[in-house]
């Protein structure tokens, strides 16, 4: 069996046991990855029941065009089914092919037959001890890649942590990446934080990602883990425990994205930036907006931001600086707060009616917080047949179960097929629940990110250096228009903090490649920062659908308060893009050479969109490199570029 992307084509035998891959070629390049005989028999395994020998029966093979009832991108999906007898189990092989992406997704599914016995069978990966040594005992197998180990290569692993609002300090990056170099691969290699995988092989190599809720501080639930062994590389966890293996239906397991890359690092954020917009389209009159939440200028808490008087007076605010979307935090709904909050109807004397006509008049949607596990779909679509459309915060989940899972995603898509495309979900990873992680469940909407306030508590006020820090260090690997961020008053900030030393403008302008929120109050702006934002979003708002569609990179250095650093968004609309760039506070060099992405030798014609002046023809160095001039520190610049 070969299934092609028409950039990738990935083969696989039938073994009797199952499809195993022998087969992985980059159309393109004309390259073949797999180069040897695979010393397994199928791709996926249960230990237990599910092995090397164990007979399957291939039974159906289904194919069709599907786009997941609109959550995903235009695809052929493939799905074998193979019953094992003998393990009393039925598994679906199901693989999504997107025209034009450089890779494939994967995923099990399963069904327990009558008889089947899940006592004794591993739920997890468990600690073995061996000779007074700890390692890792693989769980249940979901994809297995023969790589060639014994040739030069080496591997990347990287992932991002939970709890991102309390990792905002300069120690604590949200970002984890391990190197490891050596070959060949004798012995064992277990990584059980990482999301994602790179083999190297010197600037081209293969992609392995979990589509899944793991975390570096978070595994969630049954993520398993990536190993490397001499004969190939192979990930575990089927997110599913047997104990959860159901005979009325088949249940899915994580998936898994293989992909293709060339070019060093930048070709591998290239392609996996690719895959992952063809797996988690975003739609820009559903999901680009910049909006506000009424929770930002807490200090610590935002209910009392909720009121009715209050919110009447945000609305006329917010609209005239230039926003879409004003977001209701904590506080709107009748019952209980915060993790109790309940009855999720409003607590305002007229209902819905005179804040749904005040924003209306002028022209603003609205936003919704919700304790998600406590909401009943019933009133979320009441709300929403109210409001008309409603960006929903879901806040205060705990995911600890293949069911969990099932119930709100079900959730999340009744009450989008309910009035599609007039709402979405911001979910939200905070905290040290076990929650959606970075690479799952974004066809509801994006993910929240950083809870930073303005002020109290203290370890959470806004620093610019701190905010742009993390913000940089996202885009490396996540895409950032699927990345909700929030931007402070650097007006209100504490004691803690060297905000004020920056503008308004500059504060903000740090979120413009990602989801914007203005996690602050317009009524608290003076008379400067309006004027600001007003121009700032205006600018914006003239070039973010190119930016909210484009594919973002992180650029120059890591921001340390004495950097020149930013972010370059490359069009997929258009023979260019846009770059961001930020002289940081302490940063003594009025001019600086940057590097950027997939330019080197072109000629580039720069226009200023924040500072003006005449556009300028700029040759690109065969580095790569560029010198551009930013003169006055704790400044920036959005530039528009067309490749001539």
């Amino acid at each position: 069996m070969a299934i092609s992307t028409g950039v990738v084509t990935r083969e696989w035998r039938w073994t009797g046991h199952g499809w195993v891959t022998v087969g992985l070629r980059d159309e393109a390049g004309e390259r073949e990855w797999i180069t040897g005989e695979p010393k397994v028999t199928c791709d996926w395994d249960l230990p237990g029941a599910i092995g090397d020998q164990t007979a399957g029966e291939l039974i159906a093979c289904d194919i069709a065009e599907s786009d997941d009832d609109g959550f995903t991108g235009r695809h052929l999906e493939v799905a074998s089914t193979i019953r094992y007898p003998d393990a009393k189990l039925d598994v679906q092989h199901v693989v999504w092919a997107f025209p034009g992406a450089p890779g494939l997704r994967t995923q099990l599914r399963v069904r327990a037959l009558p008889g089947f016995d899940p006592k004794d069978l591993p739920e997890r990966e468990e600690p073995c001890v061996e000779y007074e040594a700890t390692f890792l005992k693989p769980s249940a197998r979901g994809e297995h890649l023969p790589l060639d180990f014994a040739v030069p290569n080496e591997r990347l692993y990287w992932g991002y942590y939970n709890n991102p609002g309390n990792r905002h300090d300069q120690s604590q990056d949200m970002l984890k990446e391990q190197t490891v170099k050596g070959w060949p691969i004798f012995l064992r290699e277990d990584i059980d934080w990482a999301s994602g995988v790179a083999v190297k092989y010197a600037d081209a190599g293969v992609v392995l990602v979990k589509e899944s809720p793991k975390c570096v501080n978070q595994p969630a639930h049954n993520t398993g883990a990536f190993y490397c062994r001499p004969h190939g590389l192979l990930s575990t966890g089927w997110g599913l425990t047997p104990k959860e293996i159901v005979p009325d239906r088949f249940r899915e397991c994580w998936a898994h994205w293989t992909i293709l890359c060339q070019g060093g690092d930048d070709g591998l954020q290239l392609a996996l930036k690719q895959f992952d917009a063809a797996r988690y389209p975003v739609f820009p009159r559903r999901d680009m907006f910049i909006l506000s939440n009424t929770w930002g200028p807490a200090n610590p808490l935002g209910g009392q931001f909720t009121e009715e008087e209050f919110v009447l007076g945000e609305i006329p605010a917010v609209a005239e600086i230039g926003l879409d979307v004003m977001q209701i935090d904590e506080g709107w709904q009748r019952g209980g707060i915060l993790r109790t909050a309940t009855g999720f109807r409003p607590k305002y004397k007229n209902g819905w009616d005179d804040i749904k006509a005040a924003a209306d008049k002028h022209g603003l949607r609205l936003g919704l917080w919700v304790a998600i596990r406590n909401a009943d779909v019933d009133e979320l679509n009441k709300n929403l047949d109210e409001l008309g459309f409603i960006s929903w915060k879901a806040d205060f989940d705990s995911l600890a179960s293949r069911g969990d899972y099932e119930e709100r995603t079900g959730r999340y898509r009744e009450v989008m097929k309910h009035a599609w495309m007039k709402t979405q979900f911001t979910l939200c990873p905070e905290y040290d629940d076990p929650r959606y992680g970075w690479y799952f469940a974004r066809e509801y909407g994006s993910i929240y990110f950083q809870n930073i306030q303005e002020a109290l508590p203290e370890h959470l006020t806004m620093v610019p250096f701190q905010v742009l820090r993390q913000h940089w260090l996202m885009a490396k690997y996540f895409p950032a228009n699927k990345l909700q961020v929030m931007l402070q008053n650097p007006r209100r900030v504490g004691p803690c903090s060297d905000g004020r030393e920056h503008a308004h403008a500059y504060c903000f302008a740090m979120g413009l490649p990602f989801v914007p929120c203005f996690f602050q109050s317009a009524q608290f702006l003076d008379g400067d920062g309006r004027r600001e934002l007003r121009e700032l979003i205006g600018i914006f708002k003239g070039c973010r659908e190119d930016i909210f569609t484009s594919l973002t990179f992180p650029i120059g250095d890591l921001p340390d308060n004495a950097s020149w650093s930013g972010f370059q968004m490359a069009s997929r609309q258009r023979e260019g893009g846009h770059l961001l760039v930020f002289r940081e506070l302490h940063n003594p060099s009025p001019q600086h050479t940057l590097a950027l992405k997939f330019l080197a030798g072109k000629t580039v014609v720069l226009t200023d969109l924040t500072h003006g002046g005449a556009p300028q023809a700029m040759q690109v160095g065969a580095d790569g490199n560029v010198r551009l001039e930013i003169p006055h520190p704790a400044d920036y610049r959005l530039f528009r570029y067309d490749i001539q």
